[in-house]
């Protein structure tokens, strides 16, 4: 027990590592290939640590000074999502605890035709991870935290698996096979497919149609993240009172970290990349001659146009709305890059309505920024918890936490009756 205390004690950047080799073995992967994955993981999350630096140490004493300036009450920091998943995977022992549940789980629901999808997203399993934590960090139970992880993911799996044709009809017959349980996408989408039925119904509403996907391909330079990080740590600093140097050492160093982040997070997926592989593979052999799904990172719809469109066009938006909305105290920054992710089912859902696009945005936007509000106490314990450094009496979150639908309506419910025993 003593030495695996000590293992623990090391930080995720050692324990990443070793959970990725084991699986690795687990799925009958080479051992030099199961030990490159590892410590790419492992170099990965090193580099998100020290991306993450960056932020905090600028956008720290900035956030203060425009609160100080301005009055307002938006006192916690966006770290992002390469944070939010070095948090996730960070967590030691319930990390391997968690990815083996989730596999096992999903095995037996596909033995029992519960489901016909295999969730081989392992990377993306941190949303599932993150969320499974805080039920353990709320509730003290280890075992509890893990089921409504995997409560989670089974959730999201079976979601996707059901809009299956939805992403087809939208995505075309090269989508066909794939289902996407990433994140809140599943809820999202049927969230969007509920706007869209909603107005459809209201009488002159129902009548206005356009699409906003041919704006000049000039202005996606702005949506850019390094563009997007000098351009916002620029006007934050203004706004902040900064002087024109301070300034500017802000706003190339907001632009160096959102630059970094995607790229250390991509060393990341190259480690992992095989290991999805690996456990494809195993699944195949087990299950010859079925057909079944394979569950992939959302991010493959990424490059329609209108989505695109709709994420850069929601910057301005979820700003405001995190300076207008009651009870927000969330201040978005390093996850607005990440916005046309979670334009992707809003797009889908409203068939490239731009209009009904729009409202199911603002309603989804309003949604993220509650939610990452309220986890906000937590999601900074446990980075505290797994070594991550910030500025004393910072308060983090990110938006990504608050587009965990699924898994802050399930953390929610289990909360609050195990409070009652």
């Amino acid at each position: 027990m003593g030495v695996i205390n000590t293992i623990l004690g090391l930080g995720a950047s050692v324990i990443m590592p070793i959970v990725i080799f084991l699986l690795g073995v687990v799925f009958r992967m080479k051992v030099k290939n199961a030990l490159r994955a590892g410590l790419t993981v492992g170099i990965g999350f090193t580099g998100i640590s020290l991306a993450i630096s960056l932020v905090s140490d600028n956008l720290g004493g900035l956030v203060k000074a425009m609160q100080a300036n301005w009055g307002l009450a938006l006192d916690i920091t966006d770290v992002g999502w390469p944070a939010a998943s070095g948090i996730a995977f960070g967590s030691g022992t319930f990390v391997l605890a968690s990815i083996v549940t989730f596999l096992i789980v999903n095995v037996i629901c596909l033995a029992i035709k519960i489901t016909h999808t295999l969730n081989v997203d392992i990377f993306n399993y941190w949303h599932f991870i993150l969320i499974g934590t805080v039920s353990y960090f709320v509730t003290g139970n280890f075992i509890l935290g893990i089921v409504v992880g995997t409560l989670f993911m089974m959730v999201n799996t079976i979601l996707g698996e059901r809009q299956e044709q939805v992403i087809t009809d939208f995505a075309g017959e090269q989508m066909a096979g794939l289902t996407f349980s990433t994140q809140g996408f599943p809820l999202q989408l049927l969230f969007a497919r509920g706007v869209d039925w909603v107005i459809d119904k209201i009488p002159g509403l129902n009548k206005i149609s356009f699409n906003l996907g041919n704006l000049p391909s000039s202005i996606s330079f702005f949506g850019e993240p390094m563009i997007l990080g000098f351009l916002l740590g620029g006007i934050m600093s203004f706004l902040a009172g900064y002087k024109w140097d301070a300034a500017l050492v802000v706003a190339v160093g907001l632009s160096a970290a959102m630059f970094l982040l995607p790229r250390m997070v991509s060393i990341m997926m190259e480690g992992l990349a095989p290991l999805t592989d690996a456990a494809r593979d195993f699944m195949n052999t087990r299950f010859p001659g079925r057909k079944f799904n394979i569950a992939m990172d959302y991010c493959m719809l990424l490059g329609d146009r209108d989505v695109i469109t709709m994420g850069i066009i929601t910057v301005p938006i979820v700003l405001g709305l995190a300076i207008i909305l009651p009870g927000n105290r969330f201040l978005p920054f390093t996850d607005l890059t990440a916005l046309p992710y979670w334009m992707i089912g809003v797009v889908i859902g409203t068939k490239r309505n731009s209009f009904r696009a729009l409202i199911a945005a603002v309603l989804t936007l309003c949604i993220g920024l509650w939610i990452a509000t309220d986890l906000a106490p937590l999601i900074t314990q446990m980075a505290t918890g797994v070594g991550f450094k910030f500025e004393a009496g910072t308060t983090i979150s990110g938006f990504c936490v608050g587009q965990e639908w699924v898994g802050y309506i399930i953390h929610k419910i289990v909360s609050f009756f195990s409070g009652m025993f």
